[in-house]
């Protein structure tokens, strides 16, 4: 199967920018009822500059050194009551609205997701992103719950390695975003970085360490010129908020197992590299790219770092390929037999028993002419199972891998997108057990950017 990477429509004042700055596939969701045929969701992811090793400082952050009181809601008037929805037709309707230039495998018919029961999971939760709102699934109980109330958008739920706290991004505070701290029941929110934008608009990235003592998050450099992004890094406890090095361009930032390093892709497009800050002094290293010029986040796995890397970042000749490294960037070496000529980001067991490629493919032309998938492989990086491979394409994606703790079972988002250049809307949460090779994804909740609880 030919794998090409995929990018989605913007329009021709964002070709220029997409190449310098590929977009991420994380997009806030929209709720809408599907079909009872398809039962499924729709879908939807630079110039190098030299990084200074003297931290410098930015201020603490706002609001961490009393009670975070979030801004009162307007008073309105009472809201007129919601339009019925509309339904997203049947598979016949996708391949009539289809516009796209690849040829629709239409000899497929959409499989029925499986239900929640079917997967044998008594325990276990979720947390996912649902319209602007957090929610979470518990399985022992069957059930979601909301967990935030709309002020905004509240999006990228993590949870913390305790399994009590979540992290996520909110822009409650006057639409400048925020990295927030609460209880996994929603209670006790609180803001743990300062505000900051993304980059030419785009939801930022952040990552937290298992503990929730560190925060990183990349933001819009105020420099007018130069590269338009800075990583900052936030002492939780005291509020200190330090830019690190100077503005590049930054994507992936994840920290160690011990929360003693931050890792994050650094560079522009064709220039990419993976460097490491450590936590401590705050300095920032440069690691080898072994000739490679485009790279997805680091994980662990074991005592190495795993990643993805190609040796160049145009559509035309990306041939990405699995590494591992040691943590200080040396012993660079191959891993399995998997690669996809498009970008390519892993997920690696909470066991490092299995690793999950979420891989992109392009099919000669935008909108729906471009997926993702996700295969899962052994701890060698070998025997690929793609999990999607019974849905019709270009219509269905799948993106957004996150391991349960018993390294068994993968939840991801399912997406439709079945004409050219169409918005994604409508996405659902899935889990499917990897161990059974004949299993259909089961139906969790309507939503994506899903991730699960460490603690089962």
């Amino acid at each position: 199967m030919s794998r090409v990477s995929h990018v989605g429509v913007l329009g021709l004042i964002w070709l220029h920018l997409a190449a310098c700055k590929p977009q991420g596939t994380g997009h806030d969701e929209q709720a809408a009822a599907t079909s009872s045929a398809a039962s499924t969701a729709s879908a939807a992811a630079p110039s190098p500059s030299v990084a200074s090793s003297a931290p410098s400082t930015a201020g603490t952050a706002e609001g961490t050194a009393a009670p975070y009181l979030p801004p009162p809601e307007p008073t309105v008037a009472e809201a007129p009551p919601e339009a019925p929805r509309k339904t997203i037709g049947t598979f016949d309707d996708w391949v009539k609205a289809y516009q796209g230039l690849g040829a629709p495998e239409v000899h497929k018919k959409p499989p029925r997701l499986g239900l929640v029961k079917d997967l044998g999971l008594s325990s276990g939760r979720l947390t996912f992103t649902r319209s602007g709102d957090l929610f979470t699934y518990d399985f022992a109980k069957g059930a979601e719950t909301q967990i935030t109330q709309k002020a905004q958008r509240n999006v990228a739920p993590v949870f913390l390695g305790d399994g009590r706290r979540i992290a996520f991004l909110s822009n409650r505070d006057g639409m400048a975003w925020r990295v927030f701290l609460m209880n996994a029941d929603g209670t006790d929110p609180r803001p743990v970085s300062r505000k900051f934008a993304g980059a030419y608009g785009y939801q930022p990235s952040f990552a937290i360490t298992s503990d929730g003592s560190r925060v990183a998050y990349i933001a819009k450099s105020a420099s007018p010129d130069g590269p338009s992004e800075e990583l900052h890094l936030v002492d939780v406890a005291s509020g200190e908020d330090h830019r690190v090095g100077e503005p590049d361009y930054f994507n992936h930032p994840a920290f160690s197992p011990k929360g003693d390093t931050l890792y994050v892709v650094a560079g522009g497009f064709e220039a990419e590299h993976l460097a490491s800050v450590d936590v401590a002094t705050r300095k920032l290293r440069h690691l080898p790219d072994a000739g490679n010029h485009m790279f997805s986040g680091a994980q662990w796995l074991g005592d190495r770092l795993l990643f993805s890397a190609s040796p160049a970042g145009s559509y035309c000749c990306r041939s990405s390929r699995l590494y591992t490294t040691m943590p200080d960037g040396s012993g660079i070496r191959g891993f399995g037999s998997f690669w996809a000529p498009g970008s390519v980001n892993l997920g690696v067991s909470p066991k490092g028993t299995k690793v999950a490629a979420a891989w992109s493919v392009r099919e000669g032309g935008f909108g729906a002419d471009y997926r993702n998938e996700i295969s899962v492989l052994d701890a060698r990086g070998v025997d690929e199972r793609m999990l999607t491979v019974a849905f019709p394409r270009p219509f269905y994606s799948a993106f957004e891998p996150t391991w349960a703790p018993d390294d068994h079972h993968l939840a991801f988002t399912l997406s439709l997108c079945p004409y050219v250049g169409c918005e994604p809307t409508i996405r659902s949460v899935v889990v499917v057990d990897t161990r059974d090779t004949k299993a259909v994804p089961a139906f969790i909740a309507y939503g994506g950017s899903a991730s699960w609880s460490p603690v089962p």
